[in-house]
C-alpha cells in the first residue's frame, strides 16, 4: 500500500478533540476528502492550485446541496500508510491528499500516527 484516503467511509471518524463544523456540499464529495469552501459558499472537493486556509476534511459524502460534517482543526482517523510527523498537503487532485506540494503549497496537516490526519490548514508560500 501506498500514502492515501481511507476509501472505506465507515472507518472515517473524528477524533476527541477534532473542532467538527457543518458545511454545504457543492459538488459530489467522498468521505475522508480534503474539500474547501468556493466562492459559492459551498464545499468542493479541493484541487490546491491555488493556496487556500479552507481545506477541511468531509467526515461524510454527499452531493450538491447536502450539509455534512467537516473536520476544521484537529485529529481524524481518514489517511493510510502516513509517515508520522510528515505534513500532508492538498494536491492537484480533487479532494486527495499528498505528502508532496501541489501547485500551491497548502499544508492540511500532518500524519499523527499512519491512520490520523492532524487537520492544521496553513499556506507555505503564495508563490
Amino acid at each position: 500500500m501506498a500514502f492515501g484516503r481511507l476509501t472505506t467511509a465507515s472507518l472515517i471518524k473524528p477524533l476527541e478533540g477534532a473542532i467538527i463544523r457543518r458545511g454545504q456540499l457543492g459538488a459530489t464529495v467522498l468521505a475522508g476528502e480534503i474539500v474547501f469552501l468556493q466562492s459559492d459558499g459551498k464545499w468542493d472537493p479541493a484541487v490546491l492550485t491555488a493556496a487556500t486556509l479552507t481545506a477541511r476534511i468531509a467526515v461524510q459524502g454527499g452531493v450538491d446541496g447536502d450539509e455534512v460534517d467537516m473536520v476544521t482543526y484537529g485529529p481524524v482517523l481518514c489517511i493510510e500508510e502516513g509517515t508520522i510527523g510528515a505534513l500532508v498537503y492538498g494536491s492537484d487532485t480533487a479532494g486527495e491528499p499528498s505528502l508532496t506540494a501541489g501547485t500551491k503549497s497548502t499544508i492540511v496537516g500532518y500524519c499523527e500516527t499512519a491512520a490520523i490526519l492532524f487537520v492544521q490548514p496553513q499556506i507555505v508560500s503564495l508563490t
